[in-house]
């Protein structure tokens, strides 16, 4: 049994028996103008308030439903994702938002774009810095990370199978 790939849920894990089929989605939210703004002179600009908070979506099936049902949905809640994001950059230091797990398995990671493939490369942390190990002839890095993020939730049940004993089941979440 794995719990590599689990999400928790203030402070609730869903236990591997009620995500046997498991996805997470991300948007971005940001104010802003979109489509740019056109100035006198035909300039495109874009107008941000704010921005990079984020929306999620995970949506799983197992045998059991998600036990989130009890948590307090009028309250912030923290939200460890099992969904991995990435940050490319040409550089091999890449600044990576602070709102990370920490937990072994969820370390950032990173890789080197060598010949259009990914290729493994360790890094190291410096605050919110990771350096990734230089490969020759790399073209650009990157790294891999898991947010941890302050979150306002609703989850639903999606659908019960009672034929199969399958259960479906999803949370939306955005970033505060």
């Amino acid at each position: 049994m794995s719990t590599q790939n689990y999400f928790e849920l203030g402070g609730v894990a869903i236990p591997y028996e009620a995500h046997l089929d498991i996805s997470q989605t991300y948007d971005v939210l940001q104010a802003s103008t979109w489509p740019p703004v056109r100035m006198m002179n035909g300039d495109a600009k874009v107008q941000t308030a704010w921005g990079n908070k984020i929306k999620t979506t995970i949506t799983g099936r197992g045998w059991m439903p998600s036990a989130w049902d009890g948590l307090d949905y009028k309250q912030p809640m923290l939200l460890k994702c099992a969904g991995g994001r990435v940050i490319g950059s040409q550089s091999n230091a890449i600044s990576i938002p602070s709102a990370r797990r920490s937990e072994a398995f969820y370390l950032p990671h990173g890789y080197a774009i060598v010949g259009g493939r990914k290729v493994e490369s360790p890094v190291s942390m410096a605050g919110d810095t990771a350096t990734v190990t230089v490969v020759a002839a790399a073209t650009g890095y990157g790294v891999i990370y898991y947010p941890e993020i302050t979150v306002y939730a609703k989850a639903s049940q999606t659908d019960i199978n009672l034929a199969v004993a399958e259960f479906g089941w999803q949370i939306e979440a955005e970033e505060i």
